[in-house]
């Protein structure tokens, strides 16, 4: 059966024919054209907050790692001028009477800087309460001195107390 429009029936049709191809032209180029975009911007934005949040953590950290460099920097302010780690490691084996069991010597690793002083100190046939009270007086006195390695600690030979090797490093200005 034949259909018979007449001319306003043809162009409406002829027009709902052209909007239903821009209508499927549109819903085609939408997901890959704009919507594309949109969505690899969200992408980059969120990966763009992440990496700030990330940036904000780590001048965090860097603050919180300045604040304490200061703290040991005033530490180092306090103390004397003509500090010395050799004399003053050897003061306190001499008040601990650890100085007759004691041999002390300036320590210089291949790389050392020299605002790091490094002691070795070798002890022999001390007890663990002499130890342990060595080291308390050590760190007691506020002078920033750290352990740097204990290279041993074994039984005397005459199976009277420990023999042991540790190396002591400060920081000066």
């Amino acid at each position: 059966m034949p259909y018979n429009l007449d001319l306003r029936e043809k162009l409406a049709l002829a027009l709902g024919i052209i909007a239903t191809m821009i209508a499927l032209a549109l819903a085609i180029y939408v997901p890959l054209g704009p919507r594309k975009g949109y969505i690899n911007s969200q992408k980059e934005l969120d990966s763009l907050k992440q990496e700030y949040q990330l940036q904000i953590m780590a001048k965090m950290d860097q603050d919180e790692r300045l604040q304490k460099q200061q703290a040991l920097m005033e530490i180092l302010k306090k103390r004397p001028a003509e500090f010395s780690l050799f004399t003053h490691v050897d003061n306190l084996l001499t008040a601990t009477n650890l100085r007759s069991r004691a041999q002390l010597e300036q320590y210089k690793p291949r790389n050392a800087s020299p605002k790091q002083p490094m002691v070795q100190l070798r002890l022999q046939g001390v007890s663990s309460q002499e130890l342990i009270d060595f080291l308390h007086k050590i760190y007691a006195d506020n002078n920033l001195i750290a352990a740097y390695k204990m290279d041993f600690m074994r039984p005397a030979a005459n199976e009277q107390g420990f023999d042991c090797d540790i190396t002591f490093v400060t920081l000066t200005l």
